[in-house]
């Protein structure tokens, strides 16, 4: 007995395999990846390039290493200091490189630009568009990493400003003093005032070192807590009462940023519950109407 499929079922089952292969990736991704709890102090071995590179990442990157060149002649100068500033932004995510960065743009088009093209041929347009949508996966990690290490910055702000104001209030000068508290309070605000410093240390006077600083991260706590310390040297205002105060101002912000997040989070909640509760609850009501009516079908179904 043959089965006729419609367009719609070829849809849902297409989409279906398509979500299966994605979770036995993401799976694949999962069981192959190392560790993250760290043991111990010691300086463990430099790891390989591709260790902790999602999986698909590496397929593309290897699938455009020979066109890296041509992708990075085509952005220029200007189009590869804007990825460059986008990965800084991000944390530089497995050592993510403008270079690679252009490999993996480019195996992008090649891989999922070639499969939509099969899929729209063989006649699946809408699940050729979900596969070519898979082009843009390097930009939207870039993006998920770096709204995720602005957030880290924005928690470990308030209390890195206490510390830093109490250690200045000790008697250490402000580099001294910072360059201690970037040690004994590990973090991603620590690995970038500790790039500061290190860019203070080649030369670079500390306003540019800020300024660059601010650049990097477009959180708005950081750049106002920069602003004030650029201020407060030009005007010779006592740097342990600024800190103290941009750490008050600071905990305020951060008190506002989580309420706006709240805010955010309530509708998604709501449309979460509606899209789960609805069918069974609609189901419900209407199992119970028609048990309730006495409909006999047994004219229709034999």
């Amino acid at each position: 007995m043959s089965i006729l499929l419609t367009p719609l079922t070829s849809l849902l089952l297409g989409l279906l395999g398509a979500l299966c292969v994605a979770l036995f990736v993401w799976g694949l991704h999962l069981a192959t990846r190392g560790s993250e709890v760290a043991g111990s102090f010691v300086a463990a071995p430099p790891k390989r390039k591709s260790d902790g590179t999602f999986v698909l990442h590496r397929i593309t990157e290897l699938i455009g290493r020979p066109f890296g060149s041509i992708v990075l002649d085509w952005l220029g100068e200007d189009g590869q200091a804007r990825v460059q500033a986008r990965i800084d932004a991000a944390g530089r995510p497995d050592g993510l490189t403008v270079r690679r960065y252009a490999q993996r743009k480019a195996g992008e088009v090649l891989l999922y630009g070639g499969l939509a093209v099969l899929l729209f041929l063989n006649g699946s347009p809408m699940l050729a568009v979900v596969v070519l949508a898979f082009a843009s996966l390097t930009d939207l990690s870039l993006y998920s990493a770096q709204r995720r290490r602005q957030d880290e910055i924005q928690r470990q702000l308030p209390d890195f400003l206490d510390v830093l104001a109490v250690t200045v209030g000790a008697g250490l000068a402000f580099r001294q003093a910072l360059a201690r508290v970037a040690d004994s309070m590990p973090g991603v605000l620590a690995s970038e005032f500790q790039l500061a410093l290190r860019q203070m240390e080649l030369g670079t006077s500390r306003r540019e070192a800020f300024a660059a600083l601010r650049e990097r991260n477009s959180n708005e706590a950081l750049g106002k807590f920069i602003t004030a310390l650029q201020q407060s040297e030009d005007l010779g205002a006592p740097l342990v009462q600024t800190l103290h105060a941009i750490s008050a101002d600071m905990r305020r912000e951060d008190a506002q940023f989580l309420r706006r997040r709240a805010q955010k989070l309530n509708p998604q909640v709501t449309v979460v519950t509606a899209a789960t509760m609805l069918p069974g609850l609609l189901l419900i009501i209407g199992g119970g109407l028609f048990l309730g009516s006495g409909i006999d079908l047994s004219a229709i179904f034999g």
